[in-house]
């Protein structure tokens, strides 16, 4: 431990140097605005198409990790060398009239757990104002003052979508990996938005659940936030998401379970997509099942020089259902989690970055277990072009604190063991 907070304290004087010897008023290009190839254009469409895709090499050792596979425990291999599949994100985006409304879809043509299938992600359409003569102009006095966004899509629940890697998509991610808990789940509902000046306000909704679900059991999820951006350089918001399934429902939010969307880290922690269950999010902590769950978070961004970056967020869970990894198990889950991230450009096309992740069990199923599991990455990425991002990264990650023979933290691996994992990652990773 006395290791980790030495390297903690290494990159942040690392970054608050390079923010007093580097500036640039473009440090901070290019920005992340991918919005595809021009397809086709009419009088009142635009049709785009946007590809992501992301090869990684890996230098990644394990230790003390063992594995549950139905009745057995498992030892997967302590090295982990070699070139990762490849994944890739294809978009479908079309704008009618003025910018009024979008229509947009998305699928992962590659994934961690399924390297050889397509995957339906997003499909929604946002709607900002009626154009034409369509009857339902009648409502663009309303839309001045909202926008609406309605089909399966992610839920607007911190900066996550914005911020992190999905799939294929490693643009937005200054780093290779994610912080070791960062919620993306998607559901069918509906957001609508109020945009104001220097502060917006969303209130949503969905079926709690990331597809159709008509069962009796079913309830329906809640979520609202609000964001502030009156200070320059300072963006601040906090995010609210509410479920609560009766008894018997099979399926719950997928808020912190769907790591499809993609870990960086092949294998670790997991037994390397064999068919036993655990080969999806190798590495990432995953809570709760979503069947009840309350959650928040809280996030800030700063940029307090030119090419400098700082993010940070917290936010606290519970749930109460069965262990996400063995539902013959039940019991409640509380957590907390909260990751700090540092980016700094040094000219235009090259910057270093820095994070610390971590996620506290407070309760995992009873109320004497409990434990930590934390991420340390440190890395930097350089701009071949504009579309094309060379990123390197060193990571440590460890738990500690748990019972031997928990499992369902982080898919099958026995957290109770203290389990580890570090190495290097390579990325090359394409976005238009």
């Amino acid at each position: 431990m006395g290791i980790m907070k030495k390297i903690i304290k290494l990159l942040v004087s690392m970054a608050v140097l390079f923010s007093f010897s580097f500036s640039s008023i473009e440090a901070q290009q290019p920005d992340y605005d991918r919005k595809g190839f021009d397809v086709a254009s009419t009088d009142n469409l635009d049709f785009k198409i946007g590809l992501h895709t992301v090869g990684r090499l890996q230098y990644l050792t394990q230790s003390d990790v063992r594995i549950r596979s139905g009745e057995e425990w498992v030892t997967p291999s302590k090295n982990l060398h070699g070139m990762q599949t490849s994944f890739a994100n294809i978009e479908f985006m079309v704008t009618i009239g003025d910018d009024d409304i979008d229509f947009f879809f998305d699928g992962l043509l590659a994934t961690q757990r399924h390297p050889s299938q397509w995957w339906g992600n997003n499909g929604y359409m946002y709607i900002r104002q009626i154009p034409g003569n369509s009857f339902l102009t009648r409502i663009n006095p309303l839309l001045e003052h909202i926008d609406i966004k309605a089909g399966n899509f992610f839920a607007n629940f911190g900066e996550h979508q914005f911020t992190r890697t999905i799939n294929g998509d490693a643009h937005r991610n200054p780093l290779i990996g994610n912080p070791v808990v960062a919620p993306l789940g998607s559901e069918p509902g509906m957001e609508i938005y109020h945009n104001g000046n220097g502060y917006g306000l969303m209130v949503g909704g969905g079926i709690g659940a990331p597809e159709q679900d008509f069962q009796d059991a079913r309830n329906y999820s809640f979520r609202a936030k609000a964001w502030l951006d009156l200070i320059d350089n300072v963006y601040l918001s906090g995010s609210f998401y509410n479920v609560n399934h009766d008894d018997g429902v099979n399926r719950g939010s997928n808020l912190f379970r769907r790591e499809r969307h993609g870990s960086s880290y092949g294998a670790v922690w997991n037994l390397n997509n064999d068919n036993s269950g655990a080969g999806e999010g190798p590495g990432q902590v995953r809570p709760g099942v979503g069947r009840d769950l309350t959650a928040w978070e809280i996030n800030a961004i700063f940029t307090p020089f030119d090419g400098n970056k700082i993010s940070a967020y917290y936010g606290q869970g519970e749930d109460a259902g069965p262990n996400p990894n063995h539902f013959g198990e039940s019991g409640n889950e509380k957590w907390s989690y909260y990751s700090v991230e540092i980016k700094q450009f040094l000219g235009n096309d090259f910057y270093l970055a820095g994070r610390y992740s971590n996620i506290n069990y407070s309760e995992f199923l009873s109320s004497d277990n409990s434990g930590d599991v934390n991420r340390i990455q440190a890395g930097f990425g350089a701009f071949i072009t504009e579309n094309i991002l060379l990123k390197a990264e060193y990571v440590y990650q460890a738990a500690s604190g748990f019972n031997e023979g928990t499992t369902g933290v982080a898919t099958s691996v026995d957290v109770g063991m203290n389990p580890k994992f570090q190495g290097v990652v390579l990325e090359l990773a394409v976005s238009f």
